[in-house]
């Protein structure tokens, strides 16, 4: 059977003074580093259509996730189970609708605008369907991705620990630096790559709007093959980073410790995308192609229970109006550390008066032998691994923040070691089992 497939990119920038999201802290855009998009990617097999959407944002709360999966449903005609959409993750693009982390709202102005573009890249995706062929390829991209949790040799946990720290024992991990290419080679119209590959997209920081290097990613391999259309879809990465803790004098020189005691500069970004362009480069021409066939589309409800901490609300409502008051200076923490303490109040407070339990949304869309799977908020990289296992699929491209809100999502094992991720989840432990097994549940159901 042969698909059709298309492609359309819209640019999503901010205006001036917008708020940017990704940190616990205020940024406002100052400039424009380079463009953020919305890319679309359609396919029709001759029965059911399909559109693949990605946004160059950190993160989008569940009702967003419907208001644009209802509006491209509505105004293409295609069901809203046909609709995927995931996030880049960029820690400096917009904040769209309420911050995370602050009070801070996107301007409902811009809100509309983002809207249009979307279901507009939707649609005209749709309208640039030409007959495909499906080819896919892996390689690696080594050095720039890395666990970010780690044993200290007083035993405790930290995230970010900081560079060429000597209280560092071991990290708690092993990142994966699979890349994976998926490409569709067009009748008479440029080819699309989509790229898949997992680690934080926090590299830039500023306020500055930036892709990150995702976005540069996408740039570097149209420049490098004429006639490419490319789009990045960002694989789970909840405990990654690009973060070296023991980098080489070359490493260490393109980035600035920033504020967290995290390394970052475009230059980074700039690295990490051409390692990544390299290696989806060195399998372009030998992909192997994949089995087109029919489109099929599902989604699955899974339910886990909330990480309720009464017993330290006092605790956690001390250190939160510190915090929000300007006083974070009396509290013992500084870096990472004050981050984690921060969030983990943030989240004892937030879940005082429940709920008891939260629901999540895995959903998959398959092309042939080729499955699309949505996972929300930041699984653990273990988690994506064991989902891999267990998919029965050879060509399984899974996303983050996908279709569905979130938090992390760590390991049950993550909870009594410690860390940023475990302490500021919402969750309990035993979640990564519930999520992996209706993943696993889902692309059987859908094969």
């Amino acid at each position: 059977m042969t698909i059709k497939a298309g492609f359309s990119k819209i640019c999503i920038n901010p205006p001036l003074g917008a708020p940017i999201s990704g940190y616990y802290m205020q940024r406002f855009t100052k400039g424009i580093l380079d463009d953020i998009y919305v890319r679309a990617v359609a396919f029709d097999d001759g029965k059911k259509k399909a559109v693949l959407v990605t946004l160059d944002l950190c993160l989008l709360e569940a009702e967003q996730f419907a208001l644009y999966k209802k509006t491209i449903s509505e105004f293409c005609n295609i069901p809203c189970e046909a609709v995927f959409i995931t996030c880049s993750h960029t820690h400096t693009g917009p904040i769209v609708g309420k911050d995370f982390a602050s009070e801070l709202c996107s301007d409902p102005s811009y809100d509309k605008h983002l809207t249009m573009c979307i279901r507009d890249a939707a649609a005209f995706a749709l309208k640039d369907l030409k007959p495909a062929r499906m080819y896919s390829a892996k390689s690696e991209a080594k050095r720039i991705s890395f666990i970010r949790r780690y044993r200290m040799k007083d035993g405790s946990v930290k995230t970010n620990p900081g560079v060429f720290n000597n209280d560092i024992d071991h990290p708690l991990g092993t990142p994966n630096e699979t890349v994976k290419l998926i490409k569709l080679v067009r009748d008479g119209a440029d080819d699309i790559c989509l790229v898949n590959f997992g680690t934080h997209p926090d590299t830039v920081g500023g306020e500055y709007i930036s892709g990150d290097w995702p976005g540069y990613v996408c740039s570097g391999l149209e420049a490098a093959v004429p006639g490419t259309k490319c789009m990045f879809l960002l694989a789970p990465q909840g405990d990654v980073n690009h973060v070296n803790v023991n980098p080489t004098p070359g490493e260490a020189s393109i980035s600035t410790i920033d504020f967290d005691d995290v390394p970052r500069s475009l230059e980074h970004a700039k690295h990490m995308a051409r390692v990544i362009v390299g290696a989806v480069l060195s399998v372009y021409t030998i992909a192997e192609e994949v089995k087109s066939g029919d489109i099929s589309y599902a989604i699955k409800a899974v339910r886990i229970a909330s990480n309720q901490q009464n017993d330290c609300l006092d605790e956690a409502k001390k250190i939160n109006e510190l915090y929000s008051s300007g006083r974070a200076n009396e509290l013992p923490y500084e870096g990472m550390e004050l981050t984690t303490v921060v969030a983990e109040a943030e989240r004892i407070i937030n879940l005082s008066n429940g709920p008891e339990d939260f629901e999540f949304v895995l959903s998959a869309l398959k092309v042939g032998d080729l499955v699309f799977g949505g996972l929300p908020g930041e699984p653990f990289t273990e988690i994506a691994n064991r989902i891999y296992d267990g998919s029965p699929f050879g060509n399984t491209i899974l996303c983050c923040i996908s279709n569905s809100d979130g938090p992390y999502f760590p390991t049950s094992k993550a909870y009594s070691e410690g860390g940023y991720e475990a302490r500021s989840s919402t969750l309990k432990p035993g979640g990564d089992n519930i999520i992996v097994d209706g993943m696993c549940e889902l692309l059987n159901e859908i094969k």
